[in-house]
């Protein structure tokens, strides 16, 4: 049961009127993105071409400071696709928690659907989207199956431990719609919130989540557990499905280094001024790094050295990151 608050009456109040919205625009796609011009516009290629009725959507695209050519794509689909309510927002403060909420003020619908700028989408995900948001209005918070595909690769590279793949996006709880499990949350790549949520219980935590180069993140994580303590709960849905892709550039040692420390002292910033927290998180990283050993030994039995060695160098890193802070 919902914990009876202000923000969950508020909540109740919203849904009367998603039960009965019939027309006009239901969903908001948002965008963040950084320096990725030419993700985007494949992403926004497999926008233009989706089978919903764009009367049903709007579409934000927010630049956070990009340098490339981000403005020129966005003016170029604007142009090309007149039919497509759509904004191109520039924020000022760097981070991907900036840029998010930037878009949750800005939008104009009850429901925003979150999706990177780096993804494959196939002609139905918004009419999918649309499908279970309208037919679903109970449901406040869900998430969808994230595929992962390698640019340079025609497969998963093999030096990946399976564990680790998560790490690259990858997020699938199967093939049947079901209640995210306490251990699970959805994922920013795909994943939608209803505008009433964040009107009850706050944004997303402008001290987490990538700033720049700097990959830090766990801002969804944190998100997703105030929800939990407010007694909301969230919604796999399989059928809402799309693909991250990885390029070449995420490959390499350097950026899996700082995404690697990026994560652990995101964890830390998650324990600031809780000692209890602090020793608790601390004494989890040190189970880790205690079962990565023995999944390591299983990886070099099966002859896939390279991937017990990139477990191993995960592990440290993220420690590393952690106790730096």
């Amino acid at each position: 049961m919902y914990a009876q608050t202000d923000g969950f009456r508020f909540l109740c109040r919203t849904q009367v009127i998603l039960k009965f919205m019939e027309s006009g625009q239901h969903i908001t796609i948002v965008i963040c993105t950084y320096n990725r011009a030419g993700y985007l516009n494949d992403t926004l290629r497999d926008i233009a071409a989706q089978t919903a009725d764009s009367r049903h959507f709007e579409l934000i695209v927010v630049n956070n400071n990009s340098d490339d050519h981000t403005e020129e794509i966005c003016d170029r689909f604007r142009q090309s696709n007149p039919n497509i309510e759509f904004k191109s927002i520039f924020e000022s403060r760097q981070g991907l928690s900036y840029a998010r909420n930037r878009a949750i003020s800005e939008s104009s619908t009850p429901t925003l659907l979150f999706i990177d700028d780096d993804v494959k989408i196939p002609a139905n995900y918004l009419q999918t989207a649309l499908t279970y948001s309208n037919s679903r209005p109970n449901t406040l918070c869900a998430g969808g199956r994230i595929h992962v595909s390698f640019d340079e690769e025609e497969k998963e590279p093999n030096w990946i431990p399976s564990e680790l793949m998560p790490m690259f996006g990858l997020h699938d709880l199967g093939d049947e719609d079901q209640m995210y499990p306490a251990s699970n949350f959805p994922r920013g790549g795909n994943m939608m919130i209803r505008k009433s949520v964040f009107n009850a219980f706050g944004m997303f935590d402008t001290t987490l989540g990538r700033t720049g180069n700097t990959l830090l993140g766990s801002e969804e994580k944190a998100f997703f557990e105030r929800l939990r303590k407010n007694g909301v709960q969230m919604r796999y849905w399989a059928e809402l499905a799309l693909t991250h892709r990885i390029g070449s550039q995420r490959l390499t040692k350097s950026y899996l280094e700082n995404q690697s420390i990026g994560i652990g002292k995101s964890e830390r910033l998650r324990v600031k001024g809780k000692p209890l927290k602090f020793v608790k998180k601390l004494f989890s990283e040190l189970f880790k790094i205690a079962g990565s050993l023995f999944l390591s030994v299983l990886y070099l039995i099966r002859g896939r050295a390279h991937a017990a060695w990139f477990l191993q160098r995960f592990r440290y890193w993220v420690m590393k990151g952690f106790l730096r802070g």
